[in-house]
């Protein structure tokens, strides 16, 4: 399943003439002839949104539709903070008054807003299909030229649900008013997946919200602290073909020794570049091609219109290593070789491997046997061509498909180690002599994130691991928006827009069978068609995955039912009794009082009756032999041990009950199944 996620949009509104850009990182540029980065200028009192060296934002009373207005305050508040939080720049911000009036274009107050009604601001900027619009005007000529004077956050109220908690149908308000406040600063959207400028994001999505080294070294080279650039080193060079043409908009990507994407930058039309504030020490660097307009990743579609003529018909490089000095520069030419890469990455599994996207995936420390996978034109399909920068990623097998529209797709399961460095890494591709990079493709977060992943277990104990077709409970956090029981048989697959997707060791998918779904915990059968072994699952609202996990689906995990639904105490069960003239009836076991159970005795009767009692579980219907059962310590003959028949993943156990049991009142009945032991469920006798 491919998901095209939602590109984060900025309008630059300019006034004079336009500029070139002159410096190569990733910032926002007055386009035109002279060329200087777009920044806002803190000293100068003649621009009325900065006082005291802060920007001022007013946000409109009016709010958002979804959530009262203290709630939007406090995530607006909290975004504009992860900006000023960064040590090594001064950018810092102010709270302004309350708007209560319609806003308006450059009338000298930075107005944060929801458009609930429509698409198109006041001032004309069409928001359809983006969740938010950054909107900058600045000097293009004369002494401040490159200096924002005015600016707006307008947010998409109209087609999108707005939340503050993540949840799975809504954008966050945090991870959007994050990214757009970079823009509001005068930084461009970034190649670099993971860091906050990244120009896309999801529902649910809320990665954003924290900056990356890529967003803090932007905003501390374009609002320097004291003693930061002579802290910090430059490094520059050119890209050039084999003939000596310049390459323009190259990206030269700087990684560390732990494998993290630090930081990035563009070569200019003359095949120039220059990255500067990168932190002293060793590094390894290499130029690649942005994706050709039809590639999905970050292309030059997400770049400012200055960029429009990069070049794509070159060849990632390798990689070179070199160190940057405090205070110093470092060189770095690189000669690449021209021609349309044989291959390409445009999309990146979730991970579970089900879905593509076109955003990084968000991985915690400590996961296991979670995939990764990329999707892009002339991917390899055999060997062991996937890899990843940095310690701590463990490939354990690699496999192939092709997606739904004709895209190769290569996947690896892998372990993420629980000191695995954090931060954004790279998906490395080879083919032959080539390679491409998802850079920054996936990021390791902490592993007490707060954003954490899927636990299933066995419905009936609560223990793994779980059997095939059996019915399991998946706990998380903010699984879906409300509780929704299943009304239907057969059950369906989704409910109110929540689905959970299977992946097996051998790469078979299956949508589960849902009994419901609620914000803290689901209820399914394992998809009959999924295998034994290792499998990975991960619950789906519409594009967004919200949560997933790994487990091991077992040929037997057998669980027994307890009538409190705990797995402990009195037994979920039914007693059949058959009379010596073969009539059957059936009695209760328990009933229950002020909503609690309580135990109804079992009578075994006259000698000539036979008495079963039947117990409900999961589990256990792919035994290789009947399972071996005591009741109050004495060995019972099972009789029937299989799938009860008319409810989906339900099995079914008939004990015949030995007539000594008569008269011993609470009794502990065990069972195993092909040597696996069931948890202790109780009964009473008479």
């Amino acid at each position: 399943m491919i998901k095209k996620l939602l590109r984060l949009v900025m309008a630059l509104v300019l006034i004079g003439i336009v500029a070139h850009p002159t410096e190569s990182y990733i910032r926002s540029y007055v386009t035109g002839a002279l060329g200087l980065p777009i920044t806002w200028n803190l000293g100068n009192p003649d621009t009325a949104i900065v006082s005291n060296r802060r920007v001022t934002y007013s946000p409109s009373s009016a709010g958002s539709d979804d959530l009262p207005f203290n709630e939007v305050e406090t995530a607006l508040a909290a975004s504009f903070q992860a900006w000023e939080d960064i040590p090594t720049s001064l950018i810092a911000f102010a709270r302004g008054p309350n708007l209560s009036v319609t806003p308006g274009s450059s009338n000298g107050v930075l107005e944060v807003y929801w458009l609930e009604n429509g698409t198109t601001t006041g001032d004309g900027i069409n928001l359809a299909g983006a969740l938010a619009v950054s909107r900058l005007t600045t000097y293009t000529s004369g002494p401040r030229t490159g200096e924002i004077i005015d600016a707006s956050l307008v947010f998409n109220g109209s087609q999108f649900k707005w939340a503050n908690d993540g949840r799975a149908d809504a954008a966050d308000i945090r991870e959007v008013a994050t990214h757009e406040i970079g823009h509001l600063i005068g930084i461009s959207h970034s190649p670099v997946g993971g860091s906050t400028m990244f120009p896309r994001s999801g529902l649910g999505r809320i990665q954003s919200r924290t900056l990356a080294s890529d967003d803090s070294i932007a905003a501390s080279v374009a609002y320097p602290a004291t003693g930061f650039l002579t802290s910090t080193g430059v490094l520059r060079g050119s890209v050039r073909d084999s003939g000596g043409a310049p390459i323009f908009g190259a990206h030269i990507s700087v990684v560390n020794g732990s494998g993290i994407v630090i930081a990035g930058g563009l070569t200019l039309a003359d095949g120039n570049y220059l990255i500067a504030g990168l932190p002293a020490g060793s590094y390894t660097v290499y130029a690649e091609p942005l994706d050709a307009a039809s590639g999905t990743y970050f292309s030059r579609s997400d770049l400012p219109s200055s960029f429009s003529t990069v070049s794509v018909d070159f060849h990632t490089t390798p990689d070179f290593a070199l160190s940057i000095g405090a205070g110093g520069t470092t060189t770095r030419d690189f000669t690449v070789t021209r021609g349309t890469p044989a291959l390409d990455g445009y999309l990146i599994t979730d991970s579970t491997g089900l879905s593509l996207f076109n955003v990084p995936n968000a991985i915690p420390q400590g996961q296991k046997n979670v995939s990764i996978g990329v999707a892009g034109p002339g991917l390899p399909t055999s060997g062991s061509p996937i890899s990843f920068s940095g310690p701590g990623i463990t490939v354990l097998r690699t496999y192939f498909r092709t997606s739904s529209n004709g895209l190769r797709v290569v996947l690896a399961d892998v372990d993420i180690s629980p000191t695995a460095p954090l931060g954004s890494r790279n998906i490395i591709i080879n083919n032959g002599s080539q390679r491409t990079i998802m850079t920054g493709g996936i990021e390791i977060i902490s592993g007490s994130s707060s954003s954490p992943g899927l636990t299933v277990v066995s419905s009936a104990n609560f223990a793994a691991p779980v059997a095939a077709e059996s019915i399991v409970s998946a706990f998380g956090q903010n699984l879906a928006s409300s509780t929704i029981v299943a009304t239907s048989n057969p059950l369906p697959t989704s409910l109110g827009g929540i689905s959970v997707r299977t992946r097996d060791v051998a790469g078979n998918e299956r949508l589960a069978p849902l009994f419901f779904v609620s914000p803290g915990q689901i209820n399914y059968q394992i998809a009959p068609g999924i295998l034994v072994g290792q499998a990975t699952v991960s619950v789906t609202s519409g594009s967004s995955t919200l949560r997933s996990g790994s487990l091991t689906v077992a040929p037997v995990a057998p669980g027994l039912y307890s009538a409190d639904a705990t797995g402990k105490g009195l037994a979920s069960a039914v007693v059949l009794r058959v009379r010596a003239n073969g009539t059957q009836s059936f009695e209760s076991a328990i009933t229950y009082q002020a909503g609690k159970p309580v135990a109804i005795p079992i009578d075994l009767g006259p000698s000539t009756d036979q008495v079963f009692l039947i117990l409900f579980g999961t589990g256990i219907r792919f035994r290789s032999a009947l399972p071996l059962a005591t009741v109050g310590g004495v060995g019972c003959q099972v009789t029937f041990a299989g799938p009860q028949g008319s409810f989906t993943g339900l099995d079914q156990v008939n004990i015949r009950l030995d007539r000594s049991l008569a008269g011993r009142g609470a009794v502990n009945i065990t069972m195993s199944v092909d040597g696996k032991a069931a948890n202790m469920v109780t009964a009473v006798m008479k």
